[in-house]
């Protein structure tokens, strides 16, 4: 099955989206005007989308509706996806007036040149459509007029244009000494090592890797080492190496990686932690409203007041003074939150940027802070059943088994929460009492004989468990260093609340932080996170002197 496109013109995109349900002549006709204006397209030229609009669909829209060209190389590109796009859904015949399809393989040994030269002249001007063979199978060829318009532009082949001559193994010991050379003086990598010589031998760089490569793979003693490809025991690894404050140069130095690289490995691992999360939602009628993001989250109660990291919950006082006012908010918000995070999951391309998953990360954080609001108003309940079941109260109980029923209590409601349908809120409290007496039922029976214990002021308090209550625990910060921000700057301090959600605050994303304050989202990112860094370094030093 092909895979979707990926447009560089937006308009383009919005063609091919818009024919998504169009008839198959209408998706006909556009791809025959496509292929059309294919032909006549000049990669140096730029082109108005008001013309390509219009030679592709017949309609000419408003004159300043597009404000924008396109060079032609990029017209030619996504005018080619464009057509592979459309033939893939029309079960085209491999045999047409114009003539009959051949597979690619097949083209390649017509042409004497390997699949792979086809496959790079897929985006530089060679017209392929989906096809399918006798027996209904799909596959990708060309039809003989397509090849022939191509070849003519090419001169008549697609063969190099020098004599291809076999490397003897005199050269590539001199590609090898060179190496060396290079890598001895300058420290340069296997990559950059072998662009060099490449100029320098008129060779393809990619033939002068797999030497170097080869090379190093059975050498006793290697030009490079490089490390290969990163794992995710090496990604954890430079990612605890930057919360220590180390530079990711020098992991790009151990690997033999660039830093960008670096980057790219941790950004893909995050993405790959989000998509194992099984993230679930109640859809709502109101989701699909173009303002809903006003109307579930531009209310005060999902910005204020929410358990955060700084949090404390008391035994001896819960202090749940909130009703059931507004609860259903609460609730909508959360699934729109974990919603739009799946839906922005979803539309990530295979290298994502780093405000993307920022934002995914900050929606998940907040729904979860929404929810711990939501436990909060049900504790009290659950806390009840734990009371009927014990034929006591909690607190009653010595301090280790009164906070570890307490946390057992916490986790009951939270997956009551997380399993409730926006609407149902009312019935927060029954749900919680009835999962408590569920989970109380297996245990074994408490004995009452003991007497109850005394304890001092505090001695029942314990941090929020956030991180014991969401499915995504290591997007939490560590309270342990995060409360050592009051020994910050006051602006600094404002920043580490906002970004974390302290002081019943929802969290915020690097982005809306770098707008508030004019500054870019990189440079904001490289502050909060030397932020982190120089607390959690505080935190070290405070324990080290403990002990």
């Amino acid at each position: 099955m092909p895979r979707a496109p990926r447009f560089l013109a937006s308009v383009i995109a919005s063609l091919h989206h818009d024919l998504r349900f169009a008839p198959a002549k209408s998706r006909q006709r556009q791809m025959d005007a496509a292929e059309d204006l294919f032909n006549e397209i000049k990669p140096d030229q730029l082109y108005p989308m008001e013309f390509v609009v219009y030679r592709v669909t017949g309609f000419r829209p408003d004159s300043g509706t597009f404000d924008a060209t396109v060079v032609g190389q990029a017209l030619i590109r996504d005018l080619g996806a464009f057509i592979q796009a459309l033939s893939a859904d029309l079960e085209l015949s491999m045999d047409q007036p114009r003539g009959r399809a051949v597979s690619l393989d097949e083209l390649a040994r017509k042409l004497e040149v390997d699949r792979r030269t086809i496959q790079r002249r897929r985006g530089d001007g060679l017209v392929l459509h989906w096809v399918q063979d006798s027996s209904g199978v799909p596959f990708l060829g060309c039809y003989p007029d397509a090849l022939d318009r191509y070849l003519e532009k090419l001169g008549g082949s697609l063969r190099r244009n020098r004599p291809w001559k076999r490397m003897t193994s005199d050269e590539r010991q001199s590609i090898i000494d060179r190496a060396d050379e290079i890598h001895v003086a300058e420290g340069c990598t296997l990559d950059s090592t072998a662009a060099r010589i490449a100029v320098e031998t008129c060779r393809a760089r990619s033939t002068i890797r797999q030497v170097l490569k080869r090379h190093d793979q059975t050498a006793e003693h290697p030009i490079f080492g490089e490390h290969g490809a990163l794992n995710s025991r090496d990604v954890d690894l430079c990612n605890r190496a930057r919360q220590m404050g180390i530079s990711l140069a020098s992991c790009a130095t151990r690997f033999g990686k660039s830093v960008p690289a670096i980057h790219r490995a941790m950004l893909r691992q995050r993405v790959s932690r989000l998509k194992s999360i099984p993230l679930r939602w109640s859809h709502m009628q109101t989701f699909d409203r173009s303002d809903v993001d006003e109307v579930l989250l531009g209310i005060q109660e999902v910005h204020q007041g929410l358990p955060g990291p700084d949090g404390i919950i008391d035994l001896a006082n819960p202090q749940n003074d909130e009703g059931a006012e507004g609860r259903d908010r609460l609730v909508a918000a959360a699934h729109w939150l974990i919603a739009r995070a799946v839906k922005a999951l979803e539309a990530l391309p295979g290298q994502p940027r780093n405000a993307d998953v920022d934002v995914i990360e900050r929606d998940l954080i907040w729904a979860g802070r929404l929810r711990a609001a939501l436990v909060r108003q049900g504790l009290p309940a659950s806390l009840h059943a734990c009371e009927h079941w014990l034929g006591r109260p909690v607190q009653a109980l010595p301090r280790e088994p009164a906070l570890s029923l307490l946390l057992d209590a916490m986790q009951v409601t939270s997956s009551v929460v997380s399993a409730m349908d926006p609407g149902r809120s009312n019935r927060l409290e029954s749900r919680c009492t009835a999962a408590m007496d569920r989970e109380l039922s297996a245990r074994d029976p408490v004995s009452r004989t003991r007497a109850a214990a005394r304890h001092d002021t505090g001695d029942l308090c314990m941090p929020w468990p956030l991180k014991a209550l969401v499915a995504w625990p290591w997007l939490e910060p560590d309270p342990r260093w995060l409360m050592k921000y009051t020994s910050l700057e006051t602006s600094d301090r404002e920043l580490v609340v906002k970004r974390w959600g302290l002081l019943g605050y929802r969290p915020h994303g690097t982005g809306e932080l770098a707008s508030a304050h004019g500054r870019t989202p990189s440079s904001m990112q490289r502050r909060l996170h030397n932020l982190e860094v120089q607390l959690r370094m505080n935190s070290t030093s405070l324990e080290t002197e403990g002990l």
